[in-house]
């Protein structure tokens, strides 16, 4: 019997130790990593690489033809409408709920203390100091890939632009309005 308690005791006591280890972590150790991690300024280098998107976007728009200082203005004013609106949508103060919530119901406080511990490290803190050059290749080669694939996307748009002009154009079959 004195054995059988004993398993009990043991039983509960390890249960206890399980459940503690998957505890959500605190908010306070979220901002930790996030400061360590400098996922503040990694927002904004990621805001950075959209601005130069954009930009590249409009000026290899207006290399198919020269714009008038007319549309050049209005091409000007969407740019920054576009970066207004996102420099509103995706600032730290509105994403940092969004980080507490998404990292709370993600990790364990025992995971988030092992990434924490992690980067703190020097493989860590190198990992962090490159990611924003890493981020920046990876769109390079991003919009490498996605020229091509953007070209043949018009190709498909203006093909299906013809068959339905073709099919406008053609008189009904017989029997139908």
């Amino acid at each position: 019997m004195r054995n059988r308690n004993w398993v009990v005791v043991a039983s509960l006591l390890l249960a206890g130790f399980a459940s503690a280890n998957d505890a959500p972590p605190s908010d306070d150790s979220i901002r930790q990593l996030l400061e360590i991690t400098d996922a503040h300024n990694l927002l904004d280098t990621m805001k950075a690489q959209v601005n130069g998107m954009v930009t590249a976007s409009i000026q290899q728009a207006q290399q198919s033809a020269p714009l008038t200082p007319e549309k050049q203005a209005i091409l000007d004013g969407m740019r920054t409408k576009m970066l207004a609106a996102m420099d509103e949508a995706l600032n730290w103060d509105a994403l940092l709920p969004i980080y507490l919530r998404t990292y709370r119901e993600s990790f364990t406080q025992d995971e988030l203390d092992g990434i924490t511990a992690f980067y703190k490290s020097p493989a860590g803190q190198a990992f962090i100091k490159k990611m924003p050059a890493i981020m920046q290749n990876m769109m390079g080669e991003i919009q490498t890939i996605m020229k091509p694939m953007r070209q043949k996307l018009m190709q498909i748009q203006q093909q299906t632009q013809r068959q339905l002009e073709d099919l406008q154009s053609k008189p009904p079959a017989p029997g139908r309005p």
